[in-house]
């Protein structure tokens, strides 16, 4: 018998905490932990696995200028935590933004392999394909056992907040029309049906749930496809189809059905057109960064002021100009342009195909929904879109080995993203039910997710 190899175990270890990952939009595995909570400590974990294994696994080279972006960004946003009220806070946020990009750097590595590639789309489907049979399950149910009452809000699982079901579905979507789209090349008919209803039935929760930032995300990602390759139409025509009888599902289930037993569901408004108190959060957001125009007020620190509302601006850009200032903001735009502009030109090549425009979608989406929502705020999406980066990365860029300076600079940025992220996992998290309970005893807050459930930064 063989001994385990020094690679084998890694990659044993990666895909352990990897697949925890996955379940913890599926399943509640501690009463005292809810969605918000558990999906974070999976993320510390794994996020804790990936930072001395981006020093161990090969990566894959990032143009220089792209590695210096990334150095600066660092530097800077360490300074901005160091200045801040409450180092120890912000350098939770700083390392969870590091080890998020030494996760992409490695999942770039590991996608070169086709077997990694398709255990992360495959994963994400799989994901995706559960929450639709449990919604299908939750609405029978409330026929089954007497109940009669069709309440949107009690018919999805994994996320604490529709909303937040809505920021995975962003990217959940394109992933699985990619994959129906592959196995209808291959001829795997069994699978792409299966994948098929899951979309249609991933449609129908997103007309239930009113995501308006959702529809806004995938139309954007699917129109800025067609106007860069219309050849790929294909995947854009599947998500059409998708949508009219995933709609047309969500008439028979909530209107047709409903009206013929006599029932009133209880739906979330599509039509709505306020801002739902974001432009308040804004403007403190805007006043924040003008009062603190270098360093930001310190990452995550925009919690650290109470208000009555939420504990992020809810805009991506406006909570990097409050939290690490305007040139640290500047360079993360400038990173995501290039990013962009670099995919946009692969897209346009004769070789790109279904992969490519899923990932293109599921990227774009993301991005769009981060102006109205906090993308970047929500462990479990946060970490879907690093790995979906990782792979476009991997797929748009050339097998070229890294050079010595980013070597020696993941490999230092991993320490403290390792040491802080640890101490979180050993120090909170046993005793985090009690915390976030008596916090929010003390100062009668209610639920305002940020890093924990309970958002605001004790002062």
């Amino acid at each position: 018998m063989k001994a385990l190899t020094p690679a084998v175990l890694i990659y044993s270890l990666l895909a352990l905490v990897f697949t925890a990952f996955c379940l913890s939009a599926i399943q509640i595995w501690h009463q005292g932990y809810g969605w918000h909570d558990q999906q974070r400590i999976v993320q510390l974990l794994l996020l804790c696995a990936f930072a001395p294994l981006a020093i161990l696994l090969p990566q894959a080279m990032l143009p220089r200028f792209a590695q210096l972006l990334l150095i600066g960004l660092f530097l800077v946003g360490l300074c901005s935590s160091l200045f801040a009220a409450l180092p120890e806070w912000a350098l939770k946020e700083w390392s969870r933004y590091a080890g998020l990009t030494l996760a992409a750097l490695a999942i770039r590595a590991l996608a070169r392999r086709s077997t990694w590639q398709s255990i992360i789309l495959w994963a994400m489907a799989a994901v995706g394909l559960v929450h639709a049979f449990q919604f299908l399950i939750y609405y029978l149910t409330a026929f089954a056992t007497g109940i009669r009452m069709l309440d949107a809000d009690l018919l999805f699982n994994g996320f604490s907040n529709p909303r937040f079901f809505g920021q995975f579905q962003v990217m959940l979507m394109p992933v699985i029309a990619l994959l129906v789209e592959r196995c209808r090349q291959q001829r795997r008919t069994a699978f792409a049906a299966l994948l098929g209803l899951a979309l249609i039935s991933q449609w129908c929760i997103a007309f239930t749930l009113g995501g308006r930032g959702l529809w806004l995300g995938l139309l954007a990602g699917h129109l800025a496809l067609l106007l860069i390759n219309r050849q790929l139409w294909r995947i854009v025509a599947l998500q059409a189809g998708a949508a009219l009888l995933g709609f047309m599902l969500f008439l028979l289930l909530f209107k047709l059905i409903p009206l013929w037993l006599g029932l009133d569901p209880a739906l979330r408004d599509s039509l709505r057109t306020g801002f739902s108190g974001r432009e308040r959060i804004w403007l403190w957001a805007w006043e924040m960064a003008l009062a603190n125009p270098w360093l930001g007020v310190g990452p995550m620190h925009y919690s650290a002021t109470y208000n009555p509302i939420a504990a992020h601006p809810h805009q991506v850009v406006l909570q990097w100009l409050a939290e690490w200032g305007f040139a640290a903001t500047f360079i993360a735009l400038v990173l995501g342009a290039w990013g962009l502009l670099h995919g946009a030109r692969h897209l346009r090549q004769a070789s790109s195909n279904e992969l490519d425009a899923g990932l293109w979608v599921a990227i774009v989406g993301a991005l769009v929904l981060a102006q109205v929502d906090g993308v970047f705020v929500m462990p479990y999406t946060e970490t879907w879109l690093a790995l979906l980066i990782g792979l476009a990365l991997a797929r748009w860029s050339k097998p070229v080995m890294p050079s010595r300076i980013q070597r020696i600079a993941c490999a230092i940025i991993s320490i403290p993203v390792f040491m802080v992220l640890g101490k979180v996992l050993i120090s909170e998290v046993p005793t985090l039910p009690q915390t976030v309970d008596a916090y929010m005893t003390q100062h009668h807050t209610g639920w305002t997710p940020r890093f924990w459930s309970q958002g605001w930064i004790p002062m």
